[in-house]
């Protein structure tokens, strides 16, 4: 058991790593599409500053509570990268073969990062928008990582559940992708209900790979990283001592 101290340091880097990640990846591309500010402007203005708290918590926390954080991070950024390779395996299918989606997606996120809309996608903008997209599936990949960290731990059908629990994470984003302003904005009307059924199949199975994935490869080489609800049971008294307080 650490000293209360090295828990809270971890914890609260963990807060730091969870903010930076929550405001460097996808946020940002919804609140654009919102219209509330440019692309250009919250990459630069919000999310380096998230990614710079991405990089340095799990400095401090290996400075003061121990590796921890690190390995999440680290594990989860790779899962999450990983894991939108299948996403957009999926959503390329849709795409292209059933034309479920009224456009490219990354190809978009180019174009509004290179703030050339008019002037449409080029070379330039294509490579910006699938860097960005890439990196907010690793920032999801951080998220979950971090949260729930190898959990639950390797015995005989963990890694199912494993795999279930992840698949549940890319669901709930797939929701949160539908209820956001992307789907009108791309012209696929709200919950894309003006684009048909497919769209919406589209997104969901895309997410659910990418959960998929991410999931069973923090459960399989996350099996040393606690999950976060466990370092905050350290700050708890032990066992025997609150029965004696009793």
């Amino acid at each position: 058991m650490r000293h209360p101290a090295r828990a809270v340091a971890d914890l609260l880097a963990s807060g730091l790593a969870l903010a930076g990640a929550t405001v460097a990846g996808s946020l940002l591309f919804a609140i654009a599409e919102g219209g509330y500010a440019t692309l250009p402007d919250l990459v630069r203005e919000v999310g380096l500053p998230g990614a710079v708290a991405v990089a340095v918590a799990p400095l401090i926390a290996l400075r003061l509570s121990g590796p921890r954080l690190g390995r999440a991070v680290l594990l989860g950024a790779a899962a999450g990268v990983a894991g939108t390779a299948v996403l957009e395996l999926v959503r390329e299918v849709g795409f292209r073969i059933f034309e479920s989606m009224p456009g490219d997606l990354p190809m978009l996120m180019g174009v509004l990062l290179r703030d050339q809309i008019m002037q449409g996608p080029d070379t330039a903008s294509n490579i910006a928008g699938w860097t960005y997209h890439v990196w907010n599936g690793g920032m999801f990949g951080v998220t979950y990582a971090v949260l729930l960290g190898g959990f639950p731990f390797r015995r005989s059908g963990d890694a199912v559940a494993g795999t279930l629990m992840g698949t549940g994470y890319g669901l709930v984003l797939g929701t949160g992708f539908l209820l956001s302003p992307v789907p009108k904005a791309v012209g696929a009307g709200v919950f894309g209900t003006d684009f048909g059924a497919k769209f919406a199949i589209t997104v969901y199975l895309a997410h659910a790979g990418f959960g998929a994935l991410l999931g069973w490869l923090v459960h399989r080489y996350g099996n040393r990283i606690a999950p976060l609800w466990s370092v905050a049971c350290e700050l708890l008294p032990p066992r025997g001592l609150r029965k004696e307080d009793n």
